[in-house]
């Protein structure tokens, strides 16, 4: 009986630790890595639509109340708004290149704010290059589905974001 104590006292032991506040933060530490990781996936995933201008596909990707505030334009409003904004250059016939380089992700709760850097290219269907860099800041809100999706998109044009910095392709 002696060791067969010492055996459920040593599990004891080792398992009381794992219930304890530090390892909860651990816990939700992973979450957090996790969904930082969603939402990085999310910009990539965002990024391929927006390039190959399969635009419809990103519907489920925004918050019904999305509003979307790019820079010298009118903030669009709504999914069909944004979509719309969105897809008028292959409308027009136009091209889209698009790099991101995230600069701060931060997850509180059910929001997570994301900064990153923006380098953009639209090649007219006359073949002239505009090209577009800034900064981009976007709200997510995380749905009961465990899904994010952007709920707030500004971007401005930042002096200290130069095409020499674009990220290779």
């Amino acid at each position: 009986m002696p060791i067969k104590a010492s055996l459920i006292a040593a599990a004891l032991v080792i398992t009381l630790p794992m219930s304890s506040p530090t390892f909860a933060l651990d816990d939700q530490v992973k979450a957090s890595q996790t969904d930082e990781q969603m939402i990085i996936e999310w910009g990539k995933k965002w990024q391929q639509l927006f390039e190959t201008g399969d635009i419809e596909q990103m519907r489920d990707m925004y918050e019904p109340d999305a509003v979307l505030m790019a820079h010298s334009a009118l903030p669009q409003t709504g999914v069909d708004a944004i979509l719309t904004f969105l897809g008028r250059n292959k409308v027009a016939g136009n091209t889209v290149t698009i790099d991101f380089s995230n600069e701060d992700i931060s997850i509180n709760g059910q929001r997570a704010y994301l900064t990153a850097k923006y380098w953009m290219t639209i090649t007219l269907a006359d073949g002239e290059d505009l090209d577009f860099m800034g900064r981009s800041f976007l709200v997510y809100k995380k749905s009961e589905d465990g899904q994010w999706r952007l709920w707030r998109d500004m971007d401005n044009q930042a002096p200290d974001v130069v095409a020499a910095d674009r990220p290779a392709r």
